[in-house]
């Protein structure tokens, strides 16, 4: 039995597919399967069913278990090992959402690579119910998510970022549903938040409503009384832009979405800060990890640059009146 195995097994019984599991890794399914028999033999049990599909047998489970163990210990050996050493070679494995870390990331790993050339990143593109797993399970160093109960999840929260979600229309399409006169329906969104029992009229682009930011928006509906005229669903936020500047529909995207493509907005179209219940709509980003997690100096750095870098989007203006440029009306 060794460390290698009990990895290779373990991440079979993720996936409990050898052909997918070997491609991922990039070996052999021969090499795969090589490593489970070596187990099997050393344990003197069959770890899995083959047949019909690959299945855990009982043994496979207690193994497992055990694996993961070992991963775990092993993993926090060589994070300590590295601050003892003062190493500057290493891994960090990071679980978010790619449209947000789009935006944040670059000028972080462009700091951090700096600083730690030979620290590797791995990347992993997840939702924020994904990423939640990946901790709880101890796979991933640490993860970027949405709106997270820490308490309930028992993990570590580290960075904290409050993301405001907003409210995009053009004057066009505001025309088209309320008369020439929107002065005084703008100029109450812009400076009290856009409240959706104002807009009721109008179609609108909704996102994912399984996604987290979704859910805060059917919560704002909810409040307003009504079920929106869907003109679009979609899973993300980054068709907006054309929507709203050829008068379709009204969007919504978060700070930190639109911060990345704001500029490609017409001038008519208004920002509006989105409002529930009197109170600004936001969506607190946190970084999290498991509990059991020991975070190195590289991963220190790397979140301390987070931070530094949420502090940095969060002092961004992009509140508009449309017509008129955002710092005309700060």
């Amino acid at each position: 039995m060794d460390i290698e195995s009990l990895y290779y097994f373990a991440e079979t019984a993720r996936d409990l597919h050898i052909t997918r599991t070997a491609q991922r890794l990039h070996i052999s399914q021969q090499t795969l399967s090589n490593h489970i028999m070596r187990l099997e033999d050393y344990y003197g049990a069959k770890l899995f069913y083959r047949y019909p599909a690959l299945q855990l047998t009982s043994t496979g489970k207690e193994v497992l278990k055990f694996a993961r163990q070992v991963h775990q210990e092993e993993t926090n050996l060589k994070a300590i090992l590295a601050d003892t050493l003062q190493s500057d070679t290493g891994e960090i494995t990071l679980s978010a959402s790619s449209p947000r870390f789009n935006y944040y990331l670059p000028d972080v790993l462009e700091k951090f690579s700096a600083k730690y050339p030979n620290v590797m990143i791995d990347l992993i593109d997840r939702t924020s119910d994904d990423s939640e797993m990946l901790v709880q399970k101890n796979q991933v160093d640490f993860a970027v998510t949405v709106d997270t109960e820490a308490q309930k999840l028992r993990v570590n929260v580290r960075a904290t970022y409050d993301d405001p979600v907003y409210f995009c229309v053009s004057d066009k399409l505001l025309r088209k549903h309320y008369g020439g006169d929107i002065s005084a329906l703008k100029e109450k969104a812009f400076c009290e938040g856009a409240d959706l029992k104002d807009f009721s009229r109008l179609p609108f682009l909704i996102v994912s409503p399984l996604g987290r930011m979704g859910k805060r928006i059917a919560q704002c509906f909810s409040y307003a009384g009504y079920e929106p005229d869907v003109y679009l669903k979609a899973g993300y936020t980054t068709i907006m832009a054309p929507l709203c500047n050829a008068g379709l529909a009204g969007c919504f995207t978060s700070h930190m979405n639109l911060a990345r493509w704001h500029y490609q907005m017409n001038d008519d179209v208004n920002i509006f800060p989105l409002s529930y219940r009197g109170e600004p709509v936001t969506l607190k980003l946190y970084v999290i990890y498991s509990k059991k997690r020991y975070l190195n100096h590289h991963c220190r750095y790397f979140i301390d640059l987070l931070e530094e870098q949420f502090s940095v989007i969060g002092g961004e203006k992009l509140a508009r009146v449309g017509g008129e440029k955002a710092e005309g009306r700060e």
